[in-house]
């Protein structure tokens, strides 16, 4: 019975573990290929990040638009790309919200309260992470009432009712597009206009578009200094998070340090899908930062923490799935989408 079991550990490690050791032996910055782990059929990139940059890419030139994954990854000449977070992929609009943080080249162009968020900095050095936010915004330099101001969100199309503060920057375009409430548009810093209608976004400023919420958007006149910095919820710094050069949302974790770990409800997730098997993008850093990790596979989430374990991962989180799940390399789909979308992970040379 032993040599037996023993016989069966010794295969399935010659199936599994192969991925990540040959990952730093390859000739090319990746090593893409297809593993059964655990009964399950994988498909994965591994990528040396001492030989590839990794950024956060939207569907389009703005904030919400979406397009095929291979099409993302083509503009940005990428040479491996996985589709990103969650989003609002059933809405009947042009313009589909994100669900998660991104950052995009250093600026924060959605804010998010949901999942977890995968970062770079600089160096390339990824960490992830549940990075809960606060946008607290200051008038004349003073953040004490009545100069203080909130807002909920940065770059969301807002739903056809209730309250909103939101901060449009030109990652949504060169104009809000809304009506229905005062729009006070910033430019380098200071109040140069305060509309009803659609506001033109300054390259070197951004509107904040009020909708309710009356008595914050009385305090705003022309000529007032205003500023904002999103911080910890309760107004600390972010920490390392402040470096972040590109990020993108998902979640839940599954892998912590090399452990499994899988808590959505305490990720703010609420949908039944979360929480169910299914086919899913799945993307992980090994622990010494050598590679970053892109894999699909149908599986619940402790099976995809263990899948990711097996590819060499030490930190791991789950990205969007079912129909949005897409893998693509060397110039092709590995695994192919059945929507497009409006964010994703694209490795460059």
């Amino acid at each position: 019975m032993f040599r037996a079991c023993a016989f069966f550990a010794a295969a399935l490690f010659l199936t599994i573990a192969p991925a990540s050791v040959d990952a730093r032996r390859h000739p090319s910055p990746l090593n893409v290929g297809t593993a059964t782990i655990d009964g399950h059929r994988v498909q994965y990139v591994i990528a040396q990040l001492d030989r590839v940059q990794v950024h956060a890419a939207l569907g389009g030139d703005y904030v919400g638009q979406t397009a095929w994954l291979a099409d993302i990854a083509k503009s940005d000449h990428a040479i491996a790309a996985i589709n990103g977070g969650y989003f609002e992929c059933y809405r009947p609009l042009a313009r589909k919200n994100l669900d998660q943080t991104t950052i995009v080249n250093g600026s924060m162009v959605f804010k998010g309260d949901v999942g977890s968020v995968l970062y770079f900095d600089r160096d390339n050095h990824a960490s992830i992470e549940r990075v809960p936010l606060r946008i607290r915004g200051s008038l004349d330099g003073s953040i004490a009432y009545p100069n203080d101001w909130y807002a909920y969100w940065i770059n969301r199309l807002p739903g056809p009712t209730g309250d909103t503060i939101t901060i449009f920057t030109r990652a949504w375009g060169p104009s809000t597009g809304l009506t229905g409430g005062p729009q006070v548009q910033v430019t380098d810093g200071y109040v140069t206009a305060i509309d009803d209608g659609p506001t033109a976004i300054p390259n070197d400023g951004y509107v904040i578009y009020f909708r309710g919420e009356e008595r914050v958007a009385a305090h705003f006149r022309v000529g007032r200094r205003v500023g904002y910095a999103v911080t910890a919820p309760d107004g600390s710094a972010l920490g390392d998070f402040a470096h972040a050069q590109q990020a993108i949302g998902g979640g839940p974790q599954v892998l912590v340090e090399g452990e499994i770990q899988a808590d959505p409800t305490a990720e703010g997730f609420t949908d039944p899908k979360i929480f169910r098997s299914g086919k899913r993008s799945i993307v992980g850093v090994s622990q010494d930062q050598s590679e970053v990790i892109l894999a699909v596979a149908d599986c619940a989430l402790d099976e995809c923490a263990r899948i990711m374990r097996s590819l060499g991962a030490y930190d791991a989180m789950e990205l969007d799935g079912g129909a949005s799940t897409g893998l693509w390399a060397n110039g092709k789909y590995v695994v192919s989408p059945g929507r497009q979308i409006n964010n994703a992970l694209v490795l460059t040379r």
